[in-house]
């Protein structure tokens, strides 16, 4: 769909969008207690007779969509609090540019060159923060923000209309938090089936506690057209316990085999190459773990055209599993401390680079997107790690992986970031959300499902020796050893990835570059990186 216009040009190529009137809209919402689809959604967001009631509109949307509006001399536009469509314009411009293919505006924007510092952080994260991308004049919406732009104007206001943040503290025990918790799935769960209305729902269930949430959620509410999928080299143990859970749930299960032969078959494909060039929409790395799976499900009849897929992204991260621990149970958390914290985490698909003022950039992207940190609190840490966490990493990188199913004609839902369950989470105090601990109450107290070793002690040895290196000062030494160990033994790791990604690298490319460090999204990032130059 294309609009010209005068002064501006709106070209939304995506798949849902509706028009009703000056007003394109794609996704879905609840609004109070009334479910619209994309096109009753842009049938309310026309009526608003003002750029003001525009405005105050979004916030009372939970759910996932972009907006575009356009209303005599300016254009409006919106993503939701996830960013889950992305939404790009281009500053400065002649006129006002607004699109969902930043590919696009990139062309009407005359191709500017990469960002190097973009490029720079693209190679450690995977995507790109804040408002740009990987290529200069080419900016992306960020989550939960909306823009005006006169089309006179040589760029956009930008305003941000929902924030992440830790407040109001719920201060009831735990058998109460778990009671209300158990109350809001299910409104939760009741709003999912509402929007599928009657569609099959398709779950890539997992060996984890979310995916397990949602296949017992929906059980418990009747849903019985629900097909489950995992997938990897077989007999790997998230299959397994996938299979033993389907099983229980009364669900049908089925399993997508990988191996290298395979990926390289699934690379050389054109759906392959057309994925890879616009599901990443020069701000992330395109998820490609679970695209072959769908290919073949689809393409087999498997999954229906149509079909709604619902992932597990990303009730860990609400429940408090990012948070590190060691915030917790100290006077006070330096500034240095949250920064490093952040990168630890997140920029860390690969060693950083051997160049001056690398961390220092770094900081100040960080908190250009967080604002200045300073010393405080663990829960004033943990808001500022959180906070940044979901509008970069979940917002760009994790909800990003519903691309693979646009491409093969699936819905998708989120029900794990409903508005209602994050505002939830956004009031617990941190003590209950570090290590998940509410959640896991929640969890345990309500599932009765079959509980494997591999599902609740998997890594737990790791952990335990990581937390020991750490209380003795070990931990960089240990880290080097580690490396050289693993650096040592690339043939292995090349040979045993759980889900034969290594399959999409050249062994002797591989042996040069594998440090231990890197996973897929590492040489994904240079490979996105290497089809733009």
């Amino acid at each position: 769909m294309t609009v010209a216009m005068a002064e501006s040009e709106v070209r939304l190529d995506g798949p849902g969008w509706v028009r009703h009137g000056a007003t394109h809209a794609r996704g879905y919402a609840h609004l109070d207690a009334r479910f619209l689809d994309a096109a009753a959604l842009a049938e309310r967001v026309e009526g608003c007779e003002t750029d003001d009631a525009w405005a105050a509109l979004l916030p009372r949307l939970n759910g996932c969509f972009a907006l575009v509006s356009e209303r005599g001399d300016r254009v409006l536009a919106a993503v939701d609090r996830l960013r889950s469509i992305p939404l790009f314009h281009a500053v400065p411009a002649s006129r006002a540019l607004v699109g969902d293919d930043a590919s696009w505006i990139a062309a009407q924007a005359g191709d500017p060159p990469i960002d190097e510092e973009a490029e720079e952080e693209f190679l450690l994260t995977g995507y790109v923060t804040g408002a740009g991308t990987l290529r200069r004049e080419v900016r992306q919406l960020e989550a939960g923000t909306w823009l005006r732009w006169p089309r006179a104007a040589p760029a956009p206001s930008i305003a941000r209309y929902h924030a992440f943040a830790h407040r109001d503290f719920l201060a009831e025990d735990t058998d109460t938090l778990v009671e209300r918790l158990a109350a809001l799935h299910e409104r939760v769960f009741r709003r999912l089936l509402e929007s599928v209305a009657g569609r099959p729902i398709v779950v890539p269930l997992s060996g984890g506690y979310d995916s397990r949430l949602i296949g017992v959620s929906l059980r418990d509410l009747g849903a019985r057209d629900v097909l489950c999928y995992s997938y990897g080299v077989p007999g790997n143990w998230e299959s397994r316990i996938s299979k033993e859970l389907a099983d229980h749930l009364g669900f049908r299960w089925t399993f997508v085999p990988y191996d290298h032969a395979r990926w390289r078959a699934w690379a050389a494909t054109p759906e392959f190459a057309g994925y890879l060039r616009t599901a990443g929409n020069l701000a992330s790395v395109p998820h490609v773990q679970d695209w072959p799976a769908v290919r073949e499900l689809t393409g087999q009849g498997i999954v229906e055209p149509g079909s709604a897929i619902v992932p597990g992204h990303s009730g860990d991260f609400l429940a408090g599993s990012h948070i590190p621990k060691a915030f917790v149970g100290r006077a006070q958390v330096t500034r240095r401390d949250v920064l490093d914290a952040i990168q630890s985490a997140h920029y860390s698909l690969r060693d950083w680079p051997e160049r001056a003022g690398v961390r220092e950039r770094v900081d100040r992207r960080i908190e250009a997107i967080v604002g200045p940190v300073a010393d405080g609190t663990p829960e004033q840490a943990a808001d500022v790690f959180e906070r940044w966490d979901l509008q970069e990493r979940q917002a760009k990188f994790i909800c990003n992986a519903v691309r693979v199913y646009e491409q093969f004609g699936c819905e998708w839902r989120l029900p794990l970031f409903d508005a209602e369950l994050m505002d939830f989470w956004a009031r617990i105090p941190v003590d209950l959300r570090v290590g998940r601990a509410l959640y896991f109450a929640f969890v345990e107290r309500r599932q009765s499902l079959p509980i494997t070793p591999a599902n609740t002690d998997y890594g737990r040895a790791m952990r335990t020796a990581v937390r020991t290196m750490d209380a003795l000062r070990l931990r960089p030494l240990a880290y080097r050893a580690r490396r050289a160990l693993r650096r040592a033994r690339w043939r292995h790791a090349y040979a045993s990835a759980p889900l034969a990604w290594t399959g999409l690298v050249d062994p002797d490319e591989f042996g040069r570059s594998y440090t231990g460090r890197e996973i897929m999204h590492s040489y994904m990032a240079v490979r996105c990186l290497d089809a733009l130059r």
